[in-house]
């Protein structure tokens, strides 16, 4: 008698514990498996607009593709590559990072680099990139698969040479799978992007970033 009583207790305490913690095999929620991915998406591109992409993409199955990389950190190492820029170096390492990227139904990918190419050559007549308004260039390559943008705006970082503002300006790329998102909300990402980045940066020249980047789609 007491064994059975000892086992039934035991169970009884099994099934409070299922109750109060749920069931063990549900899946936790994106923001808690990637919360790193999750808070800079919404640093960067604003949580409402996050929302709105996550809403148009649909959540079943979404999950991020990109390494774990805060918007604190994203800042520093591009403070440290700018800072370290010199003109006249024969040899520098510009890296590409990928802050906010995942899949699901559809893929959403932004990039975010130093620019290889220089303003005077973006401003050139046989450059891809077109003036957009404010200090924005924007080279827009939507088509039938996808929304995609690229963005060059100068930014003129604290402690790095004078030349740097024109030798290398910041790039971004926004690009999402087309039919899933509007052009109206793919801009809105375009735009908080290149305006977070400017902030969280402390770009000295304070860069013009328009609302209407007059993409053609």
């Amino acid at each position: 008698m007491r064994g059975t009583i000892s086992w039934t207790a035991w169970g009884g305490a099994l099934a409070a514990l299922a109750l109060l913690t749920g069931c063990s095999d549900e899946e936790p929620s994106l923001s808690e498996s990637s919360p790193v991915q999750w808070k800079a998406c919404d640093t960067l591109f604003g949580a409402e607009n996050m929302t709105s992409l996550r809403d148009a993409l649909g959540t079943d199955g979404l999950r991020f593709t990109n390494t774990a990389l805060s918007a604190n950190d994203l800042r520093d190492r591009l403070t440290e590559e700018v800072v370290e820029w010199t003109p006249t170096a024969k040899y520098y390492s510009l890296q590409e990072y990928a802050p906010c990227s995942f899949a699901g139904s559809t893929r959403f990918s932004t990039t975010v680099e130093w620019a290889k190419d220089a303003l005077t050559t973006v401003r050139s007549s046989s450059s891809p990139w077109r003036h957009s308004g404010g200090d924005v260039y924007v080279d827009d390559l939507s088509g039938a698969g996808s929304l995609q943008t690229d963005v060059i705006f100068p930014c003129r970082v604290s402690g790095a040479v004078s030349a740097q503002q024109e030798r290398i300006p910041l790039e971004i790329r926004v690009e999402v799978g087309a039919g899933k998102v509007s052009s109206a909300l793919h801009e809105r990402l375009v735009v908080g992007l290149a305006r977070s980045l400017s902030d969280e940066l402390k770009c000295a020249n304070k860069p013009n970033i328009p609302d209407d980047l007059k993409l053609d789609h």
